[in-house]
């Protein structure tokens, strides 16, 4: 197997995706605690290459489709598996290439769009029209109108009710000391359920949400009890009052960044390592499946593309996401990522097609409407938007591409 020329082009250019998707995808959790200044650049990157490395290890696809979101049909390849791998390695760089012009543009976009353009490309000159599932492709297009318009919907109210209930009262350090302890327990309770209720359904056979509640239950009176003994601690004078409350809202949002770079190292790892596992298995079998299993050394690998990624070239997003698009404070960042993380959570259950990135966009957008229009970058958003719009035909294009210039060498 390591003699074999396919699978080494094959882990080269999955652990290139997995760089990609670091430096795009997985940076954008991180953006608004850098520029709320919750979080240095430096630490920023540590943080989110810790547990999305975590999270691609511990909790990454260990069975995967080998056509990424059942875009083709893969029994079209039974008798072709040689295309099927060369059009898997096309899939991967076409998609990549993109993602790196974007990344280099400062342009957050959705890495699994990308790679559902690429199947696309491939769909159209491999199988042909007939071969894709064009039900798949409308449910992950929609995804792009309801992603940002329900993470920034969220994100208003969320903001609109902590302005009302705390940072616009006479005296907003009382109310932190009131409502502090119960907004950091609903935090606690909701990310420790999406996590630990994540474990449980990939560690058991017999998943029930019973142990994930009562679990996350316990951890959210622990950390709202701690948070009471902690603002009890703050004298009732409300000089620097707001200033008290931007710190405690730090605390939140690195909980909620963090657990976003988390979901997202679960999550999205898979646009890279579920390609190789499934060219591994037609190389080792000459057959295709319709699921594979992902080898442990496969999603390591990826977990240390994510965390290159990020390294590397993970700043350019993060600017764009923390800086460019409107003004953000710790409050503000909190608001925007948990609303980001609650969405995907709440859509990802009902099993409703919703994209990590659109939703983190839309949801900072939703903090600039709650201060006006007025407070946001309309350019940039603009340009956003735009690099939505062609993530799928230029991902498609660069994929037709490169699998004509693969099929032409080999």
């Amino acid at each position: 197997m390591l003699e074999n020329p396919l699978f080494i082009v094959a882990v080269a250019v999955g652990l290139y995706m997995a760089v990609n998707i670091g430096a795009n995808d997985v940076a954008n959790a991180m953006g608004t605690s850098v520029g709320a200044r919750s979080l240095s650049l430096r630490k920023a990157i540590i943080l989110a290459a810790i547990f999305s490395f975590f999270g691609a290890l511990l909790l990454g696809s260990y069975v995967t489709e080998t056509i990424s979101k059942g875009v083709i049909d893969s029994t079209y390849f039974v008798d072709k598996p040689s295309f099927f791998i060369y059009g898997m390695i096309a899939v991967l760089l076409g998609s990549s290439i993109w993602i790196t012009i974007a990344t280099y543009l400062k342009l957050p976009v959705s890495t699994t769009h990308s790679v559902v353009g690429a199947l696309i490309g491939f769909g159209l000159i491999g199988p042909g029209s007939g071969g894709i599932n064009w039900r798949v492709v409308i449910n992950i297009v929609l995804s792009w109108v309801f992603s940002p318009i329900i993470g920034a919907l969220a994100s208003y109210f969320l903001f609109i009710l902590i302005k009302k209930r705390i940072l616009d009262v006479p005296r907003p350090l009382k109310s932190l000391k009131k409502e502090g302890p119960l907004l950091l327990g609903i935090v606690l309770f909701i990310l420790s359920t999406a996590f630990i209720g994540g474990c449980f359904k990939r560690l058991s056979n017999n998943f029930t949400l019973f142990y994930p509640i009562g679990i996350s239950l316990g951890v959210a009176i622990v950390g709202g009890v701690g948070a009471y003994f902690s603002l009890k601690r703050y004298s009732l004078n409300e000089e620097n009052a707001y200033e008290k409350v931007e710190n405690f809202s730090k605390i939140l949002q690195i909980l909620s960044a963090s657990y976003v770079a988390f979901a997202l190292g679960t999550n999205d790892v898979a646009n890279a390592v579920g390609p190789i596992a499934a060219i591994i298995s037609v190389l080792k079998t000459q057959e295709v499946y319709s699921q594979v299993c992902v080898p442990l050394w496969i999603l390591a690998l990826g977990g240390a593309g994510l965390v290159i990624g990020i390294s590397v070239w993970g700043y350019r997003v993060m600017e764009t996401i923390g800086k460019k698009i409107t003004e953000i404070m710790p409050t503000r960042g909190f608001v925007a990522e948990f609303s980001a993380a609650t969405v995907v959570l709440i859509c990802s259950r009902l099993g409703m097609p919703i994209s990590t990135t659109h939703a983190s966009v839309g949801a900072v957008i939703g903090i600039g409407m709650a201060r006006g229009v007025g407070a946001l970058n309309l350019r940039v958003i603009r340009n956003i938007i735009f690099s939505w719009l062609f993530t799928l035909p230029i991902a498609a294009g660069l994929t037709m591409g490169v699998y004509r210039i693969l099929i032409a060498i080999l």
